[in-house]
């Protein structure tokens, strides 16, 4: 053997004096070599382990294919039988495998390309949406397998639910009928006195309140009775000047007569009762105060002065209302203005006066709605009488109302999501179709349909959000929306500067 042969170990020197044998420097790379090839083995196994399950999992399709029925685990597909059964592995009821689907001869045909992130928006060509991600291709067996349907819901599509699921989910259905609108139409109201029936005691001159006969709010008095004396100085004058016109007239003849009567006038236009002035006549004494009188019977409402004030042709000195009749003023919500006509009934009730019912007519609809409360008012009046309604008191008005004839349905039957209003209506065989409806007023716990539905239709009336879930999912699954070329579509929706 040559001594220079690397392969030889070599001897070196060991410190204690001995001598020990060293590995060649390319066993090394023998080591390296040799933990490579273990490496690439372990990748062989793996890789055969997994064609064999593979195979494991594609035999009973195979199988399947050749003709005969194999069973498998729902939670372990990777078990199969050729009989009925339990898993071993957990114990559920094997079920059949399905049959694969034969594929489609030729190319299959792509309608457009729909957004992976919004069903909703459309391409004819592919491109990439705003993150980058490929718009997925939508063909034509995928679209009629959705179905579209009857349905003129935006994203929604017909939907077929089998009589059990529909029982599962308590879906219940009711029919469009056609009535009247409700005859009964429940407002709140507040009684006032009649504007006709306020009388304001005022003079036209300037003075002082000498006596104040009526000095309280809500007292009743009756018409003629005394309510104030007033002294006027310029009252007192244009008496006078009355008084002297007269003796001038009885002293005189001819023309001169026409003096007192102006004179007269005068004094019926500054206030002064007819009967002061046939006292004048009478007696012949200017007074030096005036005695003023209530003009109807009522109840003194307001009170403007006290004894000793003076008092200008401007101030108010009493309000007396006649309460005999009251009206009451009823809010009216915009939407059932078109319910409530004069002339209708009305019965108005109040919490101070239990077990009592007064009725009415309404004789009056306000033209203008309140910016605040977003109401009107509807008047009608109320004989009072026994005096039992006092100006103030609040309460309820039920009026007649009289509606049309329209068609109806349960209000929960109505989906309504604040750009349109839509219900489904039920047809044989378990399939349910959205329409859309345009509502009217409510009547308690159903809704006028003014369009969408006939009389006669069956709608769902409960569990709608369920259908309505189901539909919109397969509408999304089925890209329904827009189609390619359909007006609305934006540049961006029909690929422009997208298309790869």
């Amino acid at each position: 053997m040559n001594a220079n042969d690397e392969t030889t170990p070599r001897r070196s020197e060991d410190p204690n004096g001995g001598s020990a044998h060293q590995p060649p420097p390319g066993g090394r790379f023998t080591n390296l070599a040799r933990g490579v090839l273990l490496g690439l083995m372990v990748v062989v196994a793996l890789v055969s382990i997994g064609s064999y399950a593979m195979s494991r999992r594609a035999a009973p399709v195979a199988k399947q294919a050749a003709g005969k029925t194999l069973y498998h685990c729902p939670m372990h597909p990777s078990y199969t039988s050729d009989k009925p059964g339990d898993c071993p592995i957990c114990g559920m009821s094997l079920v059949p495998v399905e049959k694969p689907e034969a594929p489609a001869a030729g190319p299959r045909k792509i309608l457009f390309y729909r957004n992976p992130m919004n069903p909703e928006v459309h391409s004819p060509v592919p491109m990439k949406d705003e993150m980058g991600m490929d718009y997925v291709p939508v063909y034509a067996d995928e679209q009629q397998a959705g179905g579209e349907g009857g349905s003129d819901v935006p994203g929604l599509v017909d939907v077929n639910i089998s009589p059990e699921r529909v029982q599962l989910i308590g879906v219940r259905t009711a029919v469009v009928r056609a009535s009247h609108a409700a005859g009964q139409l429940d407002l709140v109201g507040f009684v006032t006195p009649e504007e006709s029936r306020l009388r304001r005691v005022q003079i036209r001159v300037s003075g002082w309140v000498r006596d104040l006969y009526v000095n309280e709010t809500g007292v009743r008095v009756k018409a003629g009775q005394r309510l104030l004396s007033l002294y006027s100085p310029e009252l007192f004058q244009s008496e006078q000047e009355y008084l002297i016109n007269r003796g001038a007239r009885d002293s005189a003849a001819g023309p001169e007569a026409v003096g007192p009567r102006a004179a007269a006038e005068r004094l019926r236009l500054l206030g002064v009762p007819e009967e002061e002035i046939q006292r004048l006549d009478r007696e012949g004494r200017a007074a030096t105060e005036l005695v003023l009188h209530s003009p109807v019977s009522g109840t003194v409402l307001e009170r403007g002065v006290v004894e000793g004030q003076y008092v200008r042709p401007d101030t108010p000195l009493l309000t007396v209302a006649d309460l005999s009749s009251v009206w009451v003023m009823a809010d009216l919500y915009e939407m059932d203005m078109t319910r409530v006509h004069v002339g209708d009934e009305a019965r108005f009730t109040t919490d101070a006066l239990p077990g009592r019912t007064f009725a009415g007519r309404v004789d009056f609809v306000y033209p203008t709605v309140s910016n605040v409360t977003r109401t009107l008012k509807a008047r009608f009046a109320i004989p009072n009488d026994a005096g039992a309604l006092r100006p103030g008191m609040y309460g309820r008005a039920r009026v007649s109302a009289r509606g049309a004839r329209s068609l109806s349905v349960p209000a929960e039957a109505v989906i309504n999501t604040g750009e349109s209003q839509y219900v489904f209506l039920a047809r044989a065989g378990g399939r349910f179709e959205p329409r859309l409806v345009v509502t009217g007023l409510p009547e308690g716990n159903r809704i006028q349909i003014l369009r969408g539905v006939a009389a006669g239709d069956t709608v769902v009336a409960s569990a709608s959000f369920l259908i309505d879930s189901e539909s919109r999912l397969q509408a999304a699954i089925a890209g329904m929306g827009a189609k390619p070329g359909e007006p609305g579509m934006t540049g961006k929706d029909h690929g422009e500067g997208g298309a790869k």
